[in-house]
């Protein structure tokens, strides 16, 4: 991928989470469907994201570890973002919420550090290579990945976290 296609990529990420944390900041309509379809879109993009690693010199036995972050931050999201989730129903009928933005900025963060991280370590075609040749990394850079890899599990499992809360209450509001 040439670099101007990583920087109109970079772009078009960069609209759509601004627009996002627009709603989230100042509350917009929610429904079940549209809560799991951004669930899963957050999932498939940081899966997306971190795939590179292990095709880079990182060991599958993260894939383990990756799980637990995983699963441990949607546990504790769920369980600790309840109160900064609002939800009310507007003058159009619509059911809005806000709130809950902790979870996105984590998940932000580990997403531009993952493509940073791509960038430097991979070059500018790494998205690109996704399904050719290995490339190995030195250890350094392998323990880097990781971490990076760990804060973009832990930002999706918040953001999973704080969907399913918003789901229950969702539920819990009509």
């Amino acid at each position: 991928m040439a670099d101007s296609q990583v920087l109109i990529f970079v772009l078009v990420i960069a609209i759509v989470l601004v627009f996002r944390f627009r709603k989230i900041i100042s509350g917009g309509p929610v429904n079940k469907n549209r809560i799991i379809l951004s669930t899963v879109s957050f999932f498939a993009i940081s899966i997306f994201a971190v795939f590179s690693s292990f095709q880079a010199g990182v060991s599958s036995w993260y894939v383990l570890a990756y799980a637990g972050v995983l699963v441990g931050a949607t546990y504790l999201s769920h369980k600790h973002v309840d109160k900064t989730i609002q939800i009310w129903k507007a003058d159009d009928g619509k059911i809005h919420a806000k709130g809950g933005n902790i979870p996105y900025v984590i998940w932000v963060v580990g997403l531009v550090s993952r493509f940073a991280l791509g960038y430097l370590f991979l070059g500018s075609n790494y998205l690109a290579t996704l399904s050719s040749a290995q490339k190995n990394l030195n250890p350094f850079a392998i323990e880097i990945t990781l971490v990076v890899d760990m804060i973009m599990m832990l930002g999706v499992g918040a953001l999973a976290g704080r969907n399913l809360r918003l789901l229950s209450k969702l539920k819990n509001f009509k």
